[in-house]
């Protein structure tokens, strides 16, 4: 999947949305990763319609470059956090806060995660 794409993706994009939402298992973690980050210069789809999607939806949002591997190893270990949180989580203790987390990692290490 790939954000940086055409309008006519986006619209596939909101039915998978949609379709997992309404069938999928109620623990199942969703992430919306907009891919090749990299290759700015084919841009169609700008970053904040990709946030504002996943806002839409109620799902993190983070792009990605499996190129360059932008933040794809961040991902990953945001979505097995997510998992091993709901895991160990007491019944009072607070949900595990995806997006927040996603947002701090990327903030520690400016531009150049990989």
């Amino acid at each position: 999947m790939k954000m940086i794409m055409s309008l006519g993706m986006c619209l596939t994009l909101t039915a998978w949305l949609t379709e997992i939402h309404e069938f999928a298992q109620q623990n199942v973690v969703i992430m919306l990763l907009g891919n090749k980050a990299d290759a700015t210069h084919e841009r169609i789809v700008k970053r904040e319609e990709g946030e504002k999607l996943a806002k839409e939806f109620g799902v993190p949002f983070m792009e990605t470059s499996a190129k360059s591997g932008l933040n794809v190893e961040l991902a990953f270990t945001a979505v097995a956090k997510e998992l091993k949180h709901r895991e160990m989580k007491e019944p009072n203790e607070p949900k595990f806060q995806l997006q927040e987390y996603v947002n701090k990692e990327m903030k520690g290490v400016g531009c150049c995660r990989s």
